[in-house]
């Protein structure tokens, strides 16, 4: 796992120690040919975890080169929130660095940037 971490660090890809302020923050899941990868996310302030919502589940497209992420990959094609956009770039970086595998991807998102926390092979 730590190979992945700094071989993603090395690329210029922005990361985190889990313990980092963030406001958004989750797991998503790459897998290998497909087009959408899921995510699942929670408010992590102390408003979100004092509402005690659930995770929300996303489906985010996969970003090729100069697209923008700016819908969801669902079938009305909601927009995604700011915090879904950064981890849309995020998720093209990290692919960039390692190649199209299956990834389960811990990020972590402050309002401004979204940084990866950790990667683990699936």
């Amino acid at each position: 796992m730590e190979d992945l971490v700094a071989r993603c660090a090395h690329a210029g890809i922005a990361v985190a120690p889990a313990t980092d302020a963030a406001v958004h923050a989750g797991t998503a899941t790459l897998r290998h040919g497909t087009q959408l990868d899921e995510v699942a996310a929670r408010e992590v302030t102390v408003a979100g975890i004092a509402a005690g919502d659930g995770p929300r589940l996303l489906q985010v497209p996969r970003l090729r080169r100069r697209q923008r992420p700016h819908r969801g990959g669902d079938e009305w094609r909601t927009p995604l929130p700011p915090w879904a956009m950064r981890l849309a770039k995020l998720l093209r970086q990290v692919r960039r660095a390692l190649g199209d595998a299956d990834l389960d991807v811990h990020w972590a998102d402050d309002g401004r940037t979204c940084r990866l926390i950790s990667l683990d092979r699936a």
